[in-house]
């Protein structure tokens, strides 16, 4: 069963359009013939945003999440992270309030602001691999000898169902 990454809401999607142009910006200093110092640095700013772009887009940012009797797999364009069912301990759904209250302000060490955020999540409580592109709701899955995912899937209640039905099945066999 697949779950695409959640629709971005109105506070990433603010973000992602004031930093997408900023390449386009750096295109126009380079392309602009009146000050050839600038142009050197706009090519060069500009070749390391799209590389960030097309980072983020292919490494950082997932496309999906798949349930399986297997267990939970992360899709990105280029990549894929399987965690058996065995090792996927519960989920539950938070809300932005309740994520805080338990667990404090983050702090976030990756990519962050073009698509979502992507990386990791420090708190004061825990760290989390996260992958958001919303900030509201949240679904916390708790992985067995791992780090906790923090995820924005879409259905996000049925996500959470499903985590933990296939959790109790694999208990029960």
């Amino acid at each position: 069963m697949a779950f695409p990454l959640a629709p971005m809401d109105g506070i990433i999607r603010t973000l992602t359009c004031l930093v997408f142009p900023l390449p386009l910006v750096f295109l126009a200093l380079a392309l602009r013939p009146s000050c050839p110092p600038l142009g050197w640095l706009g090519w060069a700013v500009f070749g390391f945003l799209i590389l960030i772009w097309l980072s983020v887009w292919l490494f950082w940012r997932p496309t999906e999440f798949r349930l399986s009797p297997e267990g939970l797999r992360l899709v990105w364009p280029v990549r894929q992270r399987a965690i058996p069912a065995a090792a996927l301990a519960g989920a539950e759904l938070l809300t932005c309030q309740e994520f805080r209250a338990r667990y404090g302000r983050g702090m976030r060490v990756g990519a962050g602001g073009l698509w979502g955020g992507f990386g990791l999540l420090v708190t004061p409580r825990q760290t989390f691999s996260m992958y958001i592109s919303r900030l509201d709701p949240l679904v916390v899955v708790q992985v067995r000898g791992g780090r906790p995912l923090l995820l924005t899937p879409e259905s996000p209640g049925r996500f959470v169902e499903e985590i933990n039905r296939l959790r109790v099945d694999k208990a029960a066999a």
